[in-house]
């Protein structure tokens, strides 16, 4: 009866908000205060799991976990120093440490000849077409 209870309650707080999720969920915040009824109908489907995780959390406190410790291999472990940002090696994540790239040389007689031959070819082939 107070899962029924709760759904409809929900279903109300939407109403009133317009459909607005983030409303919708402050307005029932502040019924909770007021509606133990409501309370208990929204929690009860995940009572097991917030006593499970209140008796872990409180027997064994979370351990930290280094990435060093771990064995992730040389990509892991390189993609680890890039997502923390202790590598300096790259800018961004995910950009490729700059390598010599050297600028382009000049192009050679025949390159510009093509690209001219190319230019008057298309220049020729517009003036057809527009006759």
């Amino acid at each position: 009866m107070s899962h029924e209870y709760a759904i409809s309650r929900v279903k109300d707080a939407l109403e009133k908000s317009g459909g607005n999720h983030l409303k919708a969920q402050r307005l029932i915040l502040s019924w909770l205060e007021k509606d133990h009824t409501l309370l208990f109908g929204l929690v009860t489907p995940h009572i097991q799991s917030i006593i499970t995780h209140a008796i872990a959390h409180v027997t064994k406190p979370p351990k930290k976990i280094s990435f060093k410790d771990q064995k992730a291999g040389e990509f892991g472990n390189s993609l680890l120093e890039s997502l923390s940002g202790k590598s300096g090696d790259t800018g961004t994540f995910g950009e490729a440490a700059p390598r010599g790239i050297s600028k382009p040389g000049k192009a050679s007689k025949t390159h510009i000849d093509a690209i001219n031959a190319l230019v008057s070819a298309s220049k020729n082939k517009s003036k057809k077409s527009k006759k």
